[in-house]
């Protein structure tokens, strides 16, 4: 990187030479245990041609940004870094097309965590939401630094509507904003015979009589018997468990937008009581709010892939860093203050009025002075931007964007066009333009990066539009000419999605959005059929209270264990001949009785084997013996 920074914040590039907001080239040393790591540098360069076709017009057909249909940056950016993260979140191998139409496969180290990613963006534009909505069609969680307004969100403004029916129950305004969101769902014809019946003056009772379903009116005459209570929180608590809002807007970001709501209007409660009116005022103050709206904030279920500007990543840093849309002016664009037609800088405070419609401008040489500072900051500002976003990457970074009529050709390689406008210098032309002046600093006559005549230039190069370059992705991967010798010898560029699909690995075309509200709308009034199971059988023994020495009866007397156990009763013997005796009945016959007349009875046998084994009765005989 000290290669780019010896060009990028070179003095040629002031047009204020002692202006005091340039920045000054510093030299980055990595720490010693560090020295040795190559990094990783990584280049996805969509190609912009195509768009001789129309799109698909069938709504369950995916838009795929690199197929028929006009080409769109933002979107093809956005798809390849959605690509581009899952390969490294899944550990699988890419591939780089040579000049020669072969591919090389690259086989990935490691696998990388989601947490440990961050997207970088000079401006949030219109690239923030397209590449959300890429990760999401690839199941990649996303976290951005700013959601927005609270009052903004979707979710949240359609509570908000509700919130000032409630509060305002002849409100047209707010009975068509609750009528056409989805807590209720009317169309045009349902809207006009709601707002246009002489029945009812109070809308929210009126509502009640032309909703669509049961389900629904049940859910309406729930709001008047808790309106009428002025018990807002519970209304929009069983607002969000009993109507279609979280299946209209499934994502997590609408269900937390949902629960910063409910605690804003608790808040506002605790602060200014419980009137309806005086709390939906004090949010419509909230939402009309400019610069000082409430903002939504998102905590990711798991850990997400970090969108954020440039400026929100200063201080972060990050395992692998991917800097968006480089080649676009927005960053030193004008056209913000041309449209105002206002400045304000530290310096000067010039206006540029147009007071005669149909005529020209008045000139004004105080409006083309400030003008002009205010370009030269903005450039300054754009290349210490570069430096920030280049340097929040610890191992891995990864430039996306490519210039306009940016193509594959089949007999060179990667046509990229050259370009560097004075006027408006973007970030990726910084860059580029870097590279070719450090190939010239070392005479690099082969360099992709320069064009004819670069070599042989004795004094300075001067950045100007040049001829079209050609770029070998299989011999840049191996030799970039990027002055970081064996350290970090190439730099691999990715065209096309085709670059980042791995042939083993089982990929799925993405659903469009009338797919996903249809498959939700399913899942969310889908009736499971559970067929009975029939339970195990569980048979509970008869608990049995039994003497050791008794077991044996058991076999030998069934009637003599039944009426014991059982019974309750002491057994007659089975023998007349034979009285029972007072502690127990004696088995023996009468043979045996007079052959062994000094043998113990069972009773007093299981009360001698319980002593001798259970407490243990100690030797009487002679130690030793």
């Amino acid at each position: 990187m000290n290669e780019w920074w010896e060009d990028v914040f070179d003095e040629r590039h002031r047009f204020f030479s002692d202006a005091d907001y340039y920045a000054e080239a510093q030299q980055l040393i990595p720490r010693p245990s560090k020295q040795k790591n190559s990094g990783t540098l990584e280049w996805i360069c969509p190609v912009r041609d195509g768009g001789e076709s129309d799109p698909p017009r069938e709504l369950t057909t995916y838009l795929d940004p690199f197929g028929p249909g006009k080409p769109d940056s933002t979107e093809r950016q956005a798809m390849m870094i959605a690509m581009r993260i899952r390969a490294l979140h899944d550990g699988t191998s890419t591939r780089v097309r040579g000049a020669d139409g072969e591919w090389r496969v690259i086989q990935t180290v490691e696998k990388v965590e989601y947490g440990d990613i961050m997207i970088l963006m000079a401006s949030r534009g219109n690239l923030r939401d397209t590449m959300i909505r890429h990760l999401h069609d690839l199941g990649i969680p996303a976290q951005a630094d700013r959601e927005g307004g609270l009052l903004r969100r979707p979710a949240a403004a359609e509570l908000d509507g509700l919130l000032q029916l409630i509060a305002r129950p002849r409100s047209r305004h707010a009975a068509a904003w609750v009528a056409r969101s989805s807590l209720i769902g009317m169309n045009d014809d349902e809207l006009q015979r709601y707002l246009s019946a002489d029945d009812e003056d109070d809308l929210l009772t009126r509502l009640s009589r032309h909703t669509t379903s049961q389900r629904q009116t049940n859910l309406v005459a729930r709001w008047i018997q808790l309106a009428a209570a002025d018990r807002l929180i519970e209304i929009l608590e069983e607002t969000i468990d009993q109507s279609d809002l979280l299946t209209a807007h499934h994502d997590h970001v609408s269900a937390q937008d949902v629960e910063q709501f409910v605690d804003v209007v608790r808040q506002l409660a605790a602060e200014v009581g419980g009137d309806p009116i005086v709390i939906a005022d004090r949010i419509r103050d909230l939402r009309e709010q400019k610069g000082r709206a409430l903002e939504a904030k998102t905590v990711p279920p798991c850990e997400a892939v970090r969108v954020m500007t440039i400026h929100g990543a200063k201080g972060l840093q990050s395992k692998v860093v991917i800097i968006a849309d480089l080649f676009s002016d927005k960053q030193v664009s004008m056209t913000i203050e041309d449209n105002q037609r206002l400045i304000v800088s530290p310096e000067f405070f010039a206006s540029h009025p147009a007071p005669w419609a149909g005529l020209d401008t008045p000139l004004s040489a105080m409006w083309r002075h400030t003008r002009r500072i205010h370009m030269a900051r903005k450039d300054a500002e754009a290349r210490r931007l570069l430096y920030v976003a280049a340097t929040r990457a610890e191992d891995h970074l990864i430039i996306v964007g490519s210039p306009p009529k940016t193509k594959w050709s089949d007999d060179g390689g990667l046509e990229l066009p050259w370009g560097y406008t004075p006027t408006k210098i973007q970030l990726g032309q910084m860059w580029a333009e870097s590279l070719r002046q450090g190939s010239w600093r070392r005479g690099e006559a082969n360099s992709p990066w320069s064009q004819d005549g670069d070599a042989a230039a004795v004094e300075q190069l001067m950045p100007a539009k040049g001829e079209t370059r050609l770029l070998d992705p299989a011999a840049l991967q191996i030799e970039g000419h990027l002055g970081g010798g064996s350290i970090l010898p190439g730099i691999t560029v990715y065209h096309h999605p085709d670059c980042l699909i791995d042939d083993e690995a089982n990929t799925e075309t993405p659903f469009t959005p009338l797919q996903k509200h249809v498959r939700f709308d399913l899942q969310a009034h889908a009736v499971a059929q559970i067929s009975p199971t029939a339970q195990p059988r569980s048979d509970s023994g008869a608990r049995l209270q039994l003497a050791p020495h008794r077991l044996s009866n058991i076999d030998r007397c069934p009637r003599r264990h039944w009426f014991e156990t059982r019974g309750g009763l002491r057994p007659d013997p089975i023998s007349h001949e034979r009285p029972l005796g007072d502690e127990d009945w004696d088995e023996r016959g009468e043979d045996d009785a007079e052959d062994g007349a000094n043998l113990p009875t069972p009773s007093q046998m299981g009360l001698m084997v319980h002593r001798i084994l259970e407490i243990g009765i100690g030797n009487s005989g002679p130690t030793g013996e």
